[in-house]
Order: C-alpha cells, then sequence, then structure tokens
C-alpha cells in the first residue's frame, strides 16, 4: 500500500458530516489525497465519474468514504493493507434495524468487534469501501462497459450502473443498486468481496432524543454476533 498511489473518494450531499471530516483531515495529514465529489441524484454517474478520473490520473487504490461516515483513520490503513482487491467496513443503515450489507447464502453469523476479521460477503454498500485499480481493469472487459460522456462531463466507464440479476430457484430478480451492481460485477469478473468486521463505523444522521435516553448511555459490547436466519 502506498500513500501516494491510494485517493480517498467522498461523495457529498448536504455536507460532509464533523465525524467523517475529523477522519478525512487526519488522512489528509497523513499524506492521503482527498477528493470530494457532489452526490447527485444519479449517484451511479457520480461514482462511475470519480473512479474513472481517479484511474486516469494514475491512482492504483480508490478508498469510497460516505460524508455520513464517522471513521478512524487507522482503519482506512488496515484496509489498505488488506491481501485482497476488496475489503470493506460495515455499518448500520439508518432507520431501519439492518446492515448495509448481504450475506452469502448460507452464512450463519458474523461476529463484529475484537472477536471479528475478514469475512467474505456478497454485497455491502460503499460508505466505507476499498478498490483495487485490478478490479476496475477486469470490470471493464469482463462486462464489456463502453466509455460514456453525460453532456459536458469528463467521459467515464458505467462501472457503478444498476442492473438486475435473475433470482434463485425461479424467485424474482433482484434489483441491485450502484452499490451491489458494482460488487456482482466485481464477483462476476473474479474479485470476491471481504468485510472486516473488526472494524467500528458511524452511520450519521438525525435522531429524537427522548425520556428513555435520559436513563443512561447505550451499551456498547467489544464483541457482537449478529446471526442470519436463511432467505
Amino acid at each position: 500500500m502506498s500513500v501516494a498511489g491510494t485517493v480517498v473518494l467522498v461523495p457529498v450531499g448536504r455536507a460532509i458530516e464533523p465525524e467523517c471530516e475529523r477522519g478525512l483531515t487526519d488522512l489528509a495529514r497523513r499524506g492521503y489525497a482527498v477528493r470530494a465529489f457532489p452526490s447527485t441524484a444519479a449517484l451511479d454517474v457520480a461514482r462511475s465519474t470519480a473512479a474513472s478520473v481517479a484511474l486516469r490520473d494514475g491512482f492504483e487504490e480508490l478508498f469510497w468514504i460516505d460524508s455520513d461516515i464517522g471513521f478512524e483513520a487507522d482503519d482506512v490503513e488496515r484496509l489498505l493493507a488488506a491481501d485482497t482487491s476488496l475489503v470493506c467496513g460495515i455499518y448500520a443503515k439508518r432507520g431501519v434495524p439492518e446492515l448495509a450489507c448481504h450475506v452469502h447464502p448460507g452464512t450463519k453469523e458474523l461476529v463484529f468487534g475484537e472477536g471479528g476479521g475478514l469475512a467474505p460477503i456478497l454485497y455491502a454498500g460503499m460508505g466505507f469501501f476499498r478498490t483495487r485499480r485490478d478490479v476496475f481493469d477486469a470490470v471493464r472487459l469482463g462486462s464489456t462497459l463502453p466509455e460514456c460522456r453525460m453532456g459536458e462531463g469528463d467521459p467515464f466507464h458505467p462501472y457503478f450502473m444498476p442492473m438486475v440479476r435473475d433470482g434463485e430457484g425461479g424467485g424474482p430478480s433482484w434489483y441491485l443498486a450502484e452499490d451491489y451492481a458494482f460488487c456482482e460485477r466485481a464477483r462476476s469478473a473474479g474479485h470476491g468481496l471481504f468485510a472486516d468486521t473488526r472494524v467500528r463505523l458511524h452511520h450519521v444522521g438525525r435522531y429524537g432524543y427522548t425520556w428513555e435516553d435520559a436513563m443512561g448511555p447505550r451499551t456498547r459490547y467489544a464483541t457482537v454476533q449478529m446471526r442470519f436466519s436463511e432467505g
């Protein structure tokens, strides 16, 4: 992993949350290039353009961090040091009791925290996600993605274009948004995704405090086992 060969790509909606800004400032202090770009309604185009420009500029490692993710810079370097081309951290969705990922069929549980480690998963949100150049090369060639342009913008390959995947056993097809679609294209091109479940991330959003919150802080645990049901 080379600091000079790594760029941190940050899609920004309204603003960068302070918890994210602190981590980005630390990364910049360590010498990493940090590029923020507008997170438009066509997020697949915004991500595809940012990736295409970064690859043309010669970066070998593209690290994606959403502007509402709180993180530690040390965890970025942990993922950059992982011996795999596609690795991420997992975070909770906002407003629903779910993780922003999808595990492989048959996965019984994931262990988070001190008892965690690298675990293969099927899809994950791009909020804290490291990709290498070889993944984009494989996706571009394996999916025969053409170079595109929208208006006067930079040309790009549509790495993150949403797609539809056939369902299992004759069930309904899956609509894959930009992040899951990229994971599927990478998997089809021979690059499976791993999650480092030791990385604790904070998905920042508005929260309405009420009576129960005055009774004490929420409990945090050093290790958490997340079990999954079939289906």
